[in-house]
């Protein structure tokens, strides 16, 4: 891995970030990368019995939320959206597209449902596996909804990338990259940066994915102050990047965050956090492998998912 000091990484590929925005070449048939009726139906065969959850909750409610969630899986895989997005055109194709997101966003709420109630490593690899299938599908519908408005244009239309890193939905390319590396599927990264992100990275995404891009540099720019501005003090650190300058991130931007009321979380600007876990906090310490003693320390420090991986 590069130093911490190290900056100046050319992470954005201005002819892929907006999917593909100015290329009139046809696209290829589509080809479905996930299986989601099928998913769908063994994920429903997960026992959700004598589960010990990784936290406190109401386990009822959690099971609720998983059981809702997989049900409007059920029913976007069931669409025509799902099975055949090529027919559609022009506008339809467009609105397709969101829906699309919508769903891939629904997968990953559907992995944070599972870790909290305490799915092995095991159960939850299989879910992440399709997930990231299914955000590949998305950029994929998403490239044709823009030759779809091109066409009908005539012009050069703008559709953005599956996951606009500089938007709100900067949290699931944090989710997406450090699961793959905590349920053991870098193998994914690669993937999930080209056609999802488009290329689009910041410096905490150029932490998670540097190992599998073999990245030497990493972009000075960090996309989104809260939660993630406090980590400057670990990146710039001078020599062998070490965890703990990690601890006081965690205590201030999770453990702290968590125990305040929803308007005082919201008072200082968007947080845009991995959730409850510290997934992005998790994921450095495998890539690292540190002596994560006072990591664990937090509550939201998912340590049997480093366990695992490190296994």
């Amino acid at each position: 891995f590069f130093a911490s000091t190290t900056i100046g990484y050319p992470h954005q590929c201005p002819s892929t970030r907006m999917s593909a925005t100015h290329s009139s070449t046809p696209l290829p048939p589509f080809t479905h990368c996930s299986q989601l009726h099928e998913a769908c139906a063994q994920w429903a065969q997960i026992a959700l019995t004598d589960l010990k959850p990784r936290r406190k909750l109401d386990l009822s409610d959690k099971k609720a939320d998983f059981q809702e969630a997989l049900s409007a899986l059920k029913r976007f895989a069931k669409s025509s959206g799902y099975k055949a997005p090529q027919k559609l055109k022009v506008h339809a194709a467009l609105e397709n597209a969101w829906l699309w997101q919508a769903a891939a966003q629904q997968a990953c709420q559907l992995l944070i449902y599972g870790i909290d109630l305490g799915l092995t490593p095991a159960v939850l690899r299989p879910i992440f596996m399709e997930t990231a299938a299914l955000w590949r599908d998305t950029a994929q519908v998403f490239q044709h909804a823009q030759q779809a408005m091109s066409k009908e244009s005539g012009e050069p239309y703008g559709v953005p990338a599956a996951i606009v890193t500089s938007s709100s939905e900067y949290k699931y390319a944090v989710q997406l990259l450090s699961l793959a590396v905590l349920l053991d599927a870098q193998e994914e990264i690669s993937h999930l940066v080209e056609h999802v992100l488009a290329f689009d990275t910041d410096r905490l995404l150029d932490y998670l994915c540097a190992g599998v891009l073999e990245l030497e540099e990493a972009s000075e720019t960090l996309y989104h102050r809260r939660p993630y501005g406090q980590l400057l003090p670990f990146f710039e650190q001078l020599g062998e990047a070490q965890p703990d300058l990690l601890r006081p991130y965690l205590q201030s931007e999770y453990e702290d965050f968590m125990l305040l009321s929803p308007k005082q979380q919201k008072k200082a600007g968007p947080w845009l956090g991995t959730g409850y876990w510290a997934l992005e906090v998790a994921a450095l310490s495998v890539l690292y492998d540190w002596d994560d003693t006072l990591l664990r320390e937090s509550p939201n420090y998912p340590a049997d998912l480093v366990d695992c991986v490190r296994q």
